[in-house]
């Protein structure tokens, strides 16, 4: 989940006024340096302005950062050098035919990094849908009941002009998300909607709270505050001319919501991608296991880690439970467990236990079981056998266990984002040019078809 997904290095944008030497080098250029086992990309755009010098601005696609202002020092026919002191960092490299070969260096540390002529976007990403559309798009809005105003796309396929169609609200995965669940240069929501309308089903998907054109507070938001957001979604379809059966489809933490909103009877259908049906507080449990597992760290120090972290949690949703919220004392809990944990991880569990945020209470607190349970209403389930954020298996057998009556599927060799994959690890989102995996676009379509055809 995106709240998991910090890159070490932080790119906040600055405006610094760009000087550069006489030579130009124009376009968007691309490399990737390689943290650990982490990957992150940056995009260098080099232009040349009306004083003849050459400027360029960095973007971080991974953490939603574009435009950071860099001073080009240098720049010849075979050269370049440039700075950008808002992040303490520099790069310089030597320019050859279609690559640069430079160093970036940020606060003492020095890194390679190559880098290539960017590709067009539509051969980076081809599934992103491309005008012109067969069907309607509308730009609207509707209001949550805290009064935020959702900023949001209708999109109708043509046959809603003469008769009734079918519908779904789209919901979005953790962290602040704009309408198209956009990561990485993929728009995983644009696609679905684009592909629904193509087969006669409308859409709505909109801005998280807080975030794009959407007013409303995210950092005070939980899920819970996010499945009232969605739960006016589906209010507000029913009111649009051509609209017959309104589903909801969520991803991830959408899933969940969806889960949330079927137990309510507030949709006729309900469609979970990577949605997670394991308690909050068991879900990141796992997610630090594979997380200590890359670090190189097993034996008894992960053991004595999770065991730490579970008791931690516990607390955490014990307050959460009596709607309070304070600092948990990490370390008088390390001394009672008896268990060696290694400093670095004692440090990192104080911080998440005393600068929480209420969405992190609430979600450790959640239990989706709860909900599952009490969905009566048609449901498909889709989980990758790849998935290293929410564990497919454990997910699906208890949806199969507490809704006998759902649709579940494990789709082979796709990840978190129903991408295929090699390993389903975060650090590849950003690598792979597919989108969405056809046969989770199929699924989907089947599923909607059957249920609102009876």
């Amino acid at each position: 989940m995106n709240h998991l997904l910090k890159s070490i290095f932080l790119l906040l944008a600055a405006s610094i006024a760009p000087s550069a030497q006489a030579d130009a080098l124009t376009g968007a250029w691309r490399g990737e340096l390689t943290l650990g086992q982490h990957k992150l990309p940056l995009v260098f755009n080099f232009s040349e302005p009306t004083t003849g010098n050459t400027a360029c601005t960095i973007d971080s696609p991974s953490q939603g950062a574009k435009g950071i202002a860099t001073n080009v020092t240098f720049c010849s026919q075979d050269s370049i050098a440039l700075e950008c002191a808002a992040i303490g960092a520099s790069f310089s490299g030597k320019i050859s035919s279609g690559s640069i070969a430079g160093t970036f260096s940020q606060r003492g540390y020095s890194f390679p990094l190559n880098l290539t002529p960017e590709s067009p976007l539509e051969d980076r990403r081809p599934q992103t849908p491309k005008p012109p559309f067969p069907y309607n798009i509308t730009d609207t809005v509707f209001t949550a009941p805290d009064g935020a105003v959702m900023s949001a796309t209708l999109t109708m396929p043509a046959t809603a002009t003469g008769g009734k169609v079918p519908a779904i609200v789209m919901v979005t995965g953790s962290g602040p998300q704009n309408r198209d669940e956009e990561i990485l240069e993929h728009r995983p929501f644009a696609v679905i909607a684009d592909f629904l309308a193509r087969n006669g089903i409308a859409s709505l998907r909109y801005d998280d709270r807080g975030t794009g054109r959407s007013t409303g507070d995210f950092h005070n938001a939980t899920t819970h505050t996010f499945k009232e957001d969605a739960a006016s979604g589906i209010r507000f379809l029913r009111t649009i001319p051509g609209i017959d059966n309104v589903g909801v489809l969520g991803h991830s933490e959408g899933g969940t919501i969806a889960f949330m909103l079927g137990a309510e009877k507030a949709p006729d259908f309900i469609i979970s991608l990577a949605g997670m049906s394991v308690p909050g507080k068991e879900t990141l449990i796992m997610q630090n296991g594979r997380a200590l597992d890359k670090a190189g760290l097993n034996g008894d120090d992960k053991k004595n880690t999770l065991t730490l972290m579970g008791i931690v949690f516990d607390s955490i949703a014990a307050q959460h439970r009596q709607g309070i919220s304070t600092p948990i004392d990490v370390d008088s809990i390390c001394r009672a467990s008896g268990a060696n944990v290694p400093p670095q991880i004692v440090s990192s569990l104080k911080m998440t236990a005393t600068t929480r945020t209420p969405w992190i209470d609430a979600f450790i607190d959640l239990d989706p079981g709860e909900y599952i349970g009490k969905v009566k209403c048609p449901m498909l389930a889709i989980n990758g056998d790849k998935d290293t954020q929410v564990e497919a298996s454990a997910n699906i057998s208890i949806i199969r266990k507490m809704a006998p009556h759902a649709e579940t599927e494990i789709l082979p060799g796709l990840n978190h984002l129903m991408q295929h994959c090699a390993t389903g690890d975060a650090s590849e989102y950003g690598e792979i040019r597919e989108t969405i995996a056809p046969e989770a676009l199929d699924a989907i379509l089947r599923f909607i078809i059957k249920t609102t055809q009876k």
